[in-house]
């Protein structure tokens, strides 16, 4: 299974509230286990609501450098706000890219070296002051694919013949959820890397794309252009589904190539509560037996406790950050 299907999550839904419809769950199962990576339509989340995010991101991005740096993530000790191009890394390699992280929006946690590491994660948004609106847009918007996230791991469960609440001791009160809304450059001087081959972190990535096509997903061994579908996500599966999986769904290896024009995106990780690890899930047999375990690297291993594993993410993508505000993780976290 190579094509990449489209599911609806207003069919889903339907089909979780009268239980029938097995087929549905049974593809979805499929795909994200071959696959491990497909597009969601009627997801409930409001049109105009994504044009204006989109529309006000390109004012944004299109401000001086300076002021944007004005919420600068060097700011941030949880790694929010803006990075320029070429600010951030994966694999080692920089991406050419720029972008405003955000996160849940709380008041942030005192926290000493001696602190758990997840209370050093809870915090504020940094929201430029040119653009008043941009958090009540962000606010709607993650409100809404929050809802949508949910349910379909409610779907996933069904489609995984597990308890209801399955992943409900995977979310609750301090699941930490993280955004990104892009810029992408133009290539330029033979640079093409707009992100670097990686897996993302997480349960589920929701990932919007506005008109230009760049997205490559790994699937079979081949690289493969995801191009962007009105009025849709692409949704990758994260390692933390992985994990709770052993393996039997598979997160999807991606990146994002530069094109011939600049091209904007928004991304939306549903992670997990800082404070847990992941549990692997007792899968029936006829599933367990084709979990064979984690695709891992030993120079980056997936780590079970969820704030480590983001630390050793974020510090490896922006060690400048790091290095301002967890210098004393620095080590603990390099596996090279």
């Amino acid at each position: 299974m190579n094509t990449l299907v489209k599911f609806s999550l207003k069919e889903l839904d339907l089909a979780l509230q009268s239980n029938k419809n097995e087929q549905i769950f049974d593809d979805l199962r499929q795909v994200s286990r071959n696959l491990g990576i497909f597009y969601l339509v009627d997801h409930f989340v409001d049109e105009l609501l994504i044009e204006e995010l989109f529309e006000l991101s390109k004012q944004f991005f299109a401000l001086p450098l300076e002021q944007k740096e004005e919420i600068a993530m060097i700011k941030s000790p949880q790694f929010r706000g803006y990075s320029k191009e070429g600010g951030e890394y994966t694999a080692g390699s920089k991406d050419y890219r720029e972008q405003i992280d955000l996160g849940t929006d709380k008041k942030p946690l005192k926290w000493d070296l001696n602190s758990p590491l997840y209370k050093r994660l809870e915090g504020s948004n940094l929201y430029p002051k040119a653009f008043p609106r941009l958090k009540e847009l962000f606010l709607s918007y993650q409100a809404q694919t929050n809802k949508a996230a949910i349910t379909l791991l409610k779907a996933f469960s069904k489609a995984l013949e597990l308890e209801d609440d399955a992943f409900d001791k995977l979310y609750g009160q301090n699941t930490y959820e993280h955004y990104k809304i892009i810029r992408y450059p133009a290539a330029f001087d033979n640079n093409t890397q707009g992100v670097g081959a990686h897996k993302d972190g997480g349960l589920i990535t929701f990932v919007l794309q506005h008109e230009e096509a760049g997205l490559q997903g790994l699937i079979n061994g081949i690289w493969q252009d995801i191009p962007p579908v009105k009025n849709s996500f692409v949704v990758n599966i994260g390692e933390f589904l992985e994990m709770a999986t052993n393996g039997y769904l598979k997160a999807t290896i991606h990146r994002v190539n530069l094109s011939a024009k600049q091209r904007f995106s928004i991304a939306y990780f549903l992670g997990v509560q800082l404070d847990k690890d992941i549990p692997i899930f007792k899968l029936k047999e006829k599933y367990a037996k084709d979990a064979k375990g984690v695709d891992t690297d030993p120079k980056n291993p997936l780590l079970r406790n969820v704030a480590q594993n983001y630390f050793k993410r974020m510090i490896r993508s922006h060690p400048d950050v790091a290095k301002v505000h967890h210098s004393d993780l620095i080590e603990k976290f390099s596996f090279a």
